[in-house]
């Protein structure tokens, strides 16, 4: 029996980050030597405290390698093969990420007609710590290549667009790593001990649920709503094949009531720090490039929360990988109606992973306000979502990208009745596809008119006959709004709001 293993990231096929650091890893017995062997390096290191860790060099990219793992005692060996170097992306989010590629507008057609040799994909299994097959389910998984189509067809959408893109650009091999999970908040992929300030607000109420109960009583209150749930969404499917998109009080009515998330039992993958512990450290730390996030609907519960949340995110993640730099790319929500087109708990998410990108180093920002769908929160065209992840890469990473970032608000003049706005990325001005609506001003008295927009170049100028002092304009502040402003290289301008000082 062997008495080390790695970690099961590590297989044939493996795609290994160029340019950085390698780290390779696993568990195994006290005192065993593992030597390591790739593209003529070797390095070695003693198993401590079950665990080891050896680290190769940066390289360049490269195909068709193969690596080596000995136990320098026994001589016994652990070989992969068709082992590349090239980019590592890890998808992370819920189910906008998540979305597979054979669902997706465009989709069967590429699973069809691509031939995309240069892309392959890991997907870290949907477990938490207490289901039983935790452990088996991730030792089963590996990396897949796209001639497997009925491995592919399961694939991100947005991050295989995305993959693929960069793939063709760079002439490398990329390797996506999902790590995603539909209807979690960011709270699930926190490390608790950097949920501070309004991060905290999950952990606070996970706690209060928990005060009294044992975690085998949560985790049988779990259990007892699973059952109910899985009677409950098959009576809604049904439903809904009769009375397409319901809303809620109509779908209560026919089916009963809607439990879902359940309770935050440990074991309900939508408590907070649960999938941190179940998948994230799984990951970690696998040498990536960056990380592709895609998230944020769920958050609209606390939405003045996740600027904070998003945030301590981004520092958990990177101090985990001890990587200062390490790229976040954040998908902006986008447009989706809802049961409150007009309310604002998306706008307030969409500012906060603005602000994010503006406030945080090494962040880009993917606007999606063209790419949303009135009634579906899962909108079917993935393709420019990997198109804008894989521009803002590319420019971030790699040395620039004509128009990878949509244009955004820079500053305000104020003059009299009219609000003078100015944008970063306008390069060459906008066009506009029908008209340019979505502006609002306000007085005073914080009461927003709809405003008349003057495009002019590079800038726009925005007035209304109600509103003879602004003291504040916004773009696109609902949950859903149509979008007909543009940059010359097709992004959306971004929502925003901005108030005079």
């Amino acid at each position: 029996m062997a008495r080390f293993r790695a970690a099961p990231l590590f297989g044939d096929q493996m795609v290994l980050q160029r340019g950085k650091n390698i780290s390779v890893f696993g568990t195994g017995e006290d005192g065993v030597t593992v030597v390591a062997e790739l593209c003529g390096f070797e390095t070695q290191c003693v198993v401590t405290n079950g665990r080891w860790k050896v680290v190769f060099p940066p390289t360049g990219a490269c195909r068709h390698m193969n690596m080596t793992l000995t136990d320098a005692e026994t001589g016994e060996y652990i070989y992969f093969e068709n082992v590349a170097i090239g980019e590592v992306w890890l998808a992370g989010g819920q189910s906008n990420m998540e979305y597979e590629l054979c669902n997706c507008k465009g989709g069967e057609d590429a699973l069809q007609n691509d031939e995309t040799k240069d892309v392959r994909y890991f997907y870290v299994p949907k477990r938490t710590l207490l289901d039983e097959d935790h452990e088996s389910a991730l030792n089963e998984t590996t990396w897949e290549l796209f001639s497997n189509k009925e491995s592919a067809k399961h694939w991100s959408a947005a991050a295989y667009f995305g993959a693929k893109e960069i793939s063709e650009y760079l002439d490398v091999v990329v390797g996506i790593i999902g790590c995603n999970w539909g209807g979690t908040s960011a709270s699930c992929w926190l490390d608790r001990k950097y949920a501070r300030g309004g991060a905290a607000v999950y952990f606070d109420e996970y706690d209060a649920y928990m005060e009294g109960k044992t975690i085998d009583e949560a985790v049988a209150d779990y259990r007892e709503y699973q059952k109910y749930q899985a009677e409950y969404d098959v009576k809604r499917a049904e439903f809904e094949k009769t009375h397409p998109h319901p809303t809620e009080a109509e779908a209560a009515e026919a089916c009963g009531e809607n439990k879902y998330p359940g309770p935050p039992a440990p074991c309900n993958p939508c408590s907070p720090g649960v999938l941190y512990d179940s998948m994230v450290k799984n990951v970690c730390p696998y040498t990536i490039g960056g990380v592709w996030w895609y998230q944020g609907e769920t958050d609209e519960i606390h939405p003045r929360a996740y600027y904070t949340l998003l945030t301590q995110l981004i520092r958990n993640w990177r101090e985990a990988w001890r990587d200062d730099s390490l790229p976040f790319v954040i998908a902006q929500l986008p447009m989706f109606a809802g049961e409150n087109p007009d309310g604002e708990s998306w706008c307030i998410i969409r500012e906060a992973q603005m602000r994010v990108y503006e406030t945080i180093k090494n962040t880009g920002i993917v606007v999606l306000a063209d790419c949303g769908e009135r009634d579906n929160i899962h909108p079917s065209d993935k393709k420019p979502v990997g198109h804008r992840f894989a521009m803002q890469t590319l420019n971030m990473v790699y040395g620039g990208a004509d128009g990878a970032f949509a244009p955004t608000t820079d500053y305000a003049v104020w003059r009299g009745e009219t609000v003078e706005l100015h944008f970063k990325n306008s390069k060459f001005g906008f066009k506009v596809n029908g008209e340019p609506d979505g502006f609002e001003v306000c007085g005073e008295d914080g009461v927003y008119h709809p405003a008349f927009a003057d495009i002019s170049g590079e800038r726009i100028f925005i007035s209304c006959d109600s509103v003879k002092n602004p003291c504040g304009v916004r773009y696109l502040w609902r949950n859903y709004a149509e979008t007909h402003i543009f940059s010359m290289f097709g992004q959306p301008l971004a929502p925003f709001r901005i108030n005079k000082l």
